[in-house]
Order: structure tokens, then sequence, then C-alpha cells
């Protein structure tokens, strides 16, 4: 068992994503939680795909920002070394080609922090995704 260190919960998983008090509304609430170091690589990530579909709707659905009304676009969450950007297995296929080079596991496209955000792909798939 692992437990939190700021709220005290237990979890199975050592080191379990989770909120400690009350879960975030907004996708900026969202951010504003997230680790220091990678809260500009969320907020640019959530810029290029405002950019690229700028009237959908916004809202944190299972715990992740996520785009899209009732169907949903796209999502993304946080892990330990990248950020998975969940476009769907049709848009992975679609984009197979420009997407060498990233890890991609059946919906998701891995996003290192440790590498440039990239931004025009992002918004190319986004829009893609909106129109399909």
């Amino acid at each position: 068992m692992w437990v939190c260190p700021k709220c005290k919960r237990e979890f199975k998983r050592i080191n379990q994503s989770h909120y400690c008090g009350e879960a975030p509304k907004t996708i900026e609430e969202w951010i504003i939680q997230q680790e220091q170091p990678v809260q500009d690589y969320f907020q640019k990530l959530h810029q290029v795909i405002c950019d690229a579909i700028p009237d959908i709707k916004q809202r944190i659905a299972w715990s992740m920002p996520t785009y899209g009304e009732k169907e949903i676009v796209v999502q993304f969450s946080a892990c330990k070394n990248h950020v998975s950007l969940y476009i769907g297995e049709k848009a992975i296929e679609h984009f197979s080609t420009d997407l060498r080079g990233f890890e991609c596991k059946k919906s998701a496209v891995y996003l290192p922090y440790s590498q440039p955000l990239p931004e025009a792909l992002i918004a190319k798939m986004v829009k893609w995704c909106c129109e399909n």
C-alpha cells in the first residue's frame, strides 16, 4: 500500500495519480494542479488545441482535460515522462507517417516532456479529429 503524503489516502499502486482535495472544474485549474516543471508544457498544449478548434467545448472528464461536447474529440493526461494525447485509433492510423518517432499506443500519442511540443502536427491532428 502507498499513502499519499499530502492527503493521507491509501492506494494499491505507488505514487497513484489522484487529486488531493477537490478535483479541478476547468482545464486551467487542472494545469495549475500539475507539477511546476510541466505546467508550461500543458499550457502550450491547451493553447494549441484551442487555436486549432476554437469553438469546441472544454471540460474535465475522467480527470483529464477533454475537448468535445457529446463526443470526445481529444483528451490529454499527465504521465511521469510524457503527456498522453488521446486522439483515437483512426487518427493515429491516418497520421502514422507524421507520427514516426513518437511512441503510440492504441488511441494515444506519447509526447515526451524532454522534446519540444510538435505544435503544427498537434493542430493538424486535432482539426482532423474534429472533422472526422
